[in-house]
């Protein structure tokens, strides 16, 4: 059931009654950072910091109002093409307009409003949260019958070739194939999903350190070229099928930033396959230690932190009852991802937020958040 404050505002900006209820989480990346692109391991969990939609068919154009940002850029959703829509809507045109490549089915204009609680900003993926509450709205109103990997796939194209930047697949797939109660291992090659239990005994915490990301599309180029170069000097499709003995037979044939960038990415994915196992064995000790040398893999081979990052997880590691923490997203600026007991939440909270606020002098925001199920669309 919708909320009934979606549903006044829904009555307030738009014509009769709604008829599609959608909601898609945001994700936070618990560990597995810039491995995406290289064919590698992810480790993300959908949370309930999320997008929801409250929608109606439309007898004009699309017309769209976020409470949070206001009023959308109208479009016709059967005629849309890359470049017409900026903004927050571009998300949604881009998936009417992906949607119909995929299918050849017309789909209808709607009328709507969206609320977010997911945070701008912070690296948690509000983006790929709305491409899914418009990618799961939109199948079910037009009868597509599509799964949401599917759904996935498509929103990872809607955001490389109608919105223009060029990610990876894991936000959306996390935020279309979260699990309630799970942290979701994929691998990014296959696309194979297992899902990892979180114990129950542990709270996912987003530390937002209040400085916008600030990772240019230059930047990322440049790592994304480093990797490439890294591999094609070993002889390999990508950094996923090097191992550190290689990596380390040809590092005299690399420059020293090439070679630390391939070691960030090989050493992430070993990563990755230990957390696996760690939380299988709900073992806290090496939680907390893959989760640091993540952090310090980020900060000091692949060079994305920045001193707020940096203080915000010292902050994080230093606190009696958080078992692990590491920057999490692209990087220079956004969040941190912590594991913390839930018996001693409260406590965890206000110390880290009075820590970093001493170290930086910067009102940083630590949220707890659970795993939820990725993307639904309900009819109302």
């Amino acid at each position: 059931m919708p909320p009934a404050k979606l549903i006044s505002l829904f009555h307030a900006k738009c014509q009769g009654e709604p008829r599609i209820y959608a909601l898609a989480p945001g994700r936070v990346n618990l560990i597995g950072e810039h491995t995406d692109y290289n064919d590698g391991y992810v480790f993300p969990a959908a949370i309930d910091k999320q997008v929801s939609a409250l929608l109606a068919p439309s007898t004009g154009a699309t017309r769209l109002f976020s409470e949070q940002t206001g009023e959308g850029q109208t479009f016709d959703a059967q005629t849309v093409k890359p470049g017409e829509v900026k903004g927050w809507t571009a998300y949604a045109a881009g998936m009417a307009w992906v949607l119909q490549e995929h299918t050849g089915v017309p789909l209808p204009n709607i009328q709507g409003v969206v609320s977010s609680t997911v945070p701008m900003g912070s690296g948690i993926s509000s983006s790929a949260a709305i491409e899914m509450a418009f990618g799961v709205a939109w199948n079910q109103v037009a009868g597509l019958s599509l799964d949401n990997k599917t759904l996935a796939l498509l929103a990872q194209r809607c955001e490389n070739q109608f919105v223009g930047v060029n990610c990876g697949i894991m936000d959306q797939m996390a935020s279309a194939m979260g699990k309630e109660g799970s942290a979701m291992f994929l691998d990014t090659q296959s696309l194979e999903i297992q899902y990892a239990p979180i114990p129950s005994d542990l709270a996912i915490l987003v530390c937002d350190t209040k400085k916008p990301r600030a990772l240019t599309e230059s930047a990322y180029n440049e790592r994304r070229s480093q990797c490439e170069q890294a591999a094609r000097i070993m002889g390999l499709p990508s950094l996923r099928e090097a191992n550190p003995d290689l990596l380390q037979s040809n590092a005299e044939t690399m420059s020293e930033t090439v070679y630390c960038r391939a070691r960030h990415v090989v050493t992430e994915n070993d990563r990755c396959l230990k957390f696996k196992k760690a939380l299988k064995n709900q073992d806290l000790n090496e939680i907390g230690h893959l989760l640091k040398a993540s952090h310090e893999s980020l900060r000091d081979d692949y060079e994305v932190s920045c001193r707020e990052l940096d203080e915000m997880a010292e902050a994080c590691w230093e606190t009696s009852g958080c078992v692990g923490a590491r920057m999490t997203g692209a990087g220079f600026g956004g969040a941190c991802v912590a594991l913390a007991k839930i018996d001693q939440l409260t406590e965890v909270i206000s110390e880290v937020e009075t820590s970093y606020l001493r170290r930086t002098g910067l009102d940083g925001e630590v949220m707890a958040c659970r795993a939820v199920n990725g993307a639904q669309a309900f009819r109302v």
